[in-house]
């Protein structure tokens, strides 16, 4: 039971203490955060980052946040399930790209020194991918392989399978290396050619 409920013009919060959920009304199409885990609540998309879980539900958009977010997200949609982190996505690439560690740790650095943020987010990171391999002497004005082309196929947090609708490659498989949280930055493991 709720410690507290709060009713404001466009959303209820109720305080479990420990633990909010806030409810407003849908609107616009749900798009998880970029470098948020998938799982799924209510027949849709449910959004992982932190300790905070998003869903939508009944024409509700639903955010559980603190220590007992997954207990009581499940009491409003039974069926939730959580990002799988023992599926094993990136093996499934039929082309492998190596990587360099060291590289990937240095590219961690830059990113918590607060430079090149595109590298937490995975379309981003399958986009520059992409179209490298499409234009290898450099990006120079629009991509040749549009942003419109990708979509997040799967997320564990951990893994995550790109999805490109055009171009010479149809998926990207990615995984974080250096840290395995939202911070952690994505570096592409593998590919299936077109």
């Amino acid at each position: 039971m709720s410690k507290r409920i709060f009713a404001f013009k466009d959303r209820i919060v109720l305080d479990y203490g420990d633990t909010a959920i806030v409810e407003t009304a849908a609107r616009g199409s749900f798009e998880a955060a970029a470098n948020a885990a998938l799982g799924t609540a209510a027949g849709g998309p449910l959004e992982v980052w932190g300790e905070r879980l998003r869903w939508r539900q009944d024409g509700l958009e639903i955010q559980a946040e603190g220590s007992r977010r997954v207990e009581l997200a499940r009491q409003i949609a039974p069926g939730l399930t959580l990002p799988d982190t023992g599926k094993d996505l990136v093996n499934k690439a039929r082309v492998k790209v190596p990587v360099d560690l060291e590289i990937a740790k240095a590219g961690q650095q830059q990113v918590d020194r607060g430079s090149s943020p595109w590298q937490l987010d995975p379309l981003q990171v399958s986009l520059t991918f992409v179209n490298l391999k499409v234009s290898p002497e450099g990006i120079i004005g629009e991509p040749k392989v549009p942003e419109q082309a990708f979509k997040l196929a799967a997320n564990n947090g951990v893994e995550a399978v790109v999805e490109v609708i055009s171009g010479p490659i149809s998926k990207v498989y990615l995984q974080r290396l250096v840290r395995q949280d939202e911070t952690g930055i994505w570096s592409v493991v593998g590919y299936d050619p077109r």
